[in-house]
């Protein structure tokens, strides 16, 4: 049994986002109506997955998003955005504060039982791979565990997103993916769901991270056959 905790302050959202989803087989639903509960609530028993809107009083979504994002028990849990915003630096600030997904309202229905059905897919596959998993290429290792990646002396830490897409050119490296290829295969995404944009985000934030911590130039290369582990010799 998977638990989704909505996070919303008006009650028609709740309503609306619970009938979508309560249809999946297997789901508890939670509801918190301010950002303040709803880390409260998750704490007391992290949740599978979090939908959360945006547009909210007092905290908004996004430092939600941050706030679970820098809590340890919280780090893992896959967080999707509901918005009524459309521009692509919203978006962007949403990925950048920690969330695996971004979903603008209105929102189709198929769509957002898609997507749920993913991210919870992507979290039970992880849980699956954990264990003190660590998987390794030359200098650069994962460790599923702590969502660290590692070269060398230098590390970063990422989110279950970003260890999802580093997994997979780890376990195939030299060897270029498109985005649409990364989303179905490492984001769990079926074929035709989601967008492109979602991977082309998460690799902006691994290169910031990966960056700022002086790991090699270069180690997340990009071409027109996709993105690829163009690990040193």
């Amino acid at each position: 049994m998977s638990k989704i905790l909505i996070v919303d302050d008006e009650a028609l959202s709740h309503k609306l986002i619970s009938g979508v989803i309560r249809v999946l087989d297997g789901i508890t639903i939670e509801n918190a109506y301010s950002a303040q509960e709803a880390l409260q609530m998750a704490l007391a028993e992290p949740p599978d997955l979090i939908i959360c809107d945006v547009n909210m009083p007092e905290v908004d979504g996004l430092t939600f998003c941050r706030q679970v994002r820098d809590t340890a028990q919280l780090a893992d849990v896959p967080l999707l955005l509901l918005t009524a915003r459309r521009e692509p630096e919203d978006k962007y600030d949403g990925f950048l504060q920690g969330a695996d997904d971004f979903l603008s309202k209105p929102f189709d229905i198929m769509e957002l039982q898609l997507r749920t059905k993913a991210l919870l897919r992507r979290r039970s596959r992880a849980g699956e791979a954990r264990d003190g998993a660590k998987l390794s290429h030359g200098a650069l290792a994962l460790d599923v565990d702590t969502y660290q990646v590692r070269f060398e002396e230098q590390e970063a830490r990422l989110t279950g997103s970003e260890l999802a897409i580093m997994r997979h050119l780890v376990e195939h490296p030299r060897q270029a993916f498109k985005a649409e290829v990364l989303l179905n295969r490492a984001l769990n995404y079926p074929i035709n769901v989601g967008s492109p944009q979602v991977v082309h985000t998460h690799v902006r934030n691994i290169r910031t991270k990966l960056k700022a911590a002086g790991f090699p130039e270069g180690l997340l290369a990009s071409s027109w056959q996709g993105y690829v582990l163009d690990l040193p010799q």
